[in-house]
């Protein structure tokens, strides 16, 4: 069963009251040699009552990484990079495939399955936060799986 990371981050900060960001099953796929792109799958809880935006993401796993999301135009769909994601005040943003999620761009080494790998989250207010990834099978379909 796959490991469920969850971690509890409290900051504060001038004029700001203390915020609560939790971060559950955070995964990525395994992908082949060679392949230079992945991404990074969780869930974001914020349960304090101001909201933030996550504004980047870092890895030494690949030298870009860009916050995306998928959209359906047409019948077909295509990845668009959001500069930002809002983070609601006691709200949950969901990074699944399908949907929102981290890219890995020029990936350094291949992404291989029951490895664990860190990145960096960047937010507008919060200090950045540092997360597990587990890597998972690449035939991975969601955060249940």
């Amino acid at each position: 069963m796959p490991r469920l990371l969850i971690a509890l981050v409290l900051m504060a900060t001038a004029g700001l009251a203390q915020a609560e960001l939790y971060f559950e099953n955070v995964w990525s796929r395994a992908t082949a040699p060679g392949l230079q792109t992945g991404a990074v799958y969780f869930t974001l809880r914020n349960e304090a009552a101001e909201g933030d935006r996550m504004v980047g993401v870092e890895t030494d796993r690949a030298p870009r990484v860009e916050l995306h999301r998928t959209i359906e135009e047409g019948g077909n769909s295509r990845m668009v990079h959001t500069p930002e994601v809002r983070v609601p005040a006691n709200g949950e943003v969901i990074f699944e495939p399908g949907g929102r999620h981290v890219m890995l761009m020029g990936l350094t080494e291949a992404l291989v399955e029951g490895e664990v790998f860190t990145i960096t989250l960047l937010f507008e207010r919060a200090d950045p936060i540092t997360l597990e990834v587990d890597v998972r099978s690449p035939t991975t379909m969601g955060h249940g799986h």
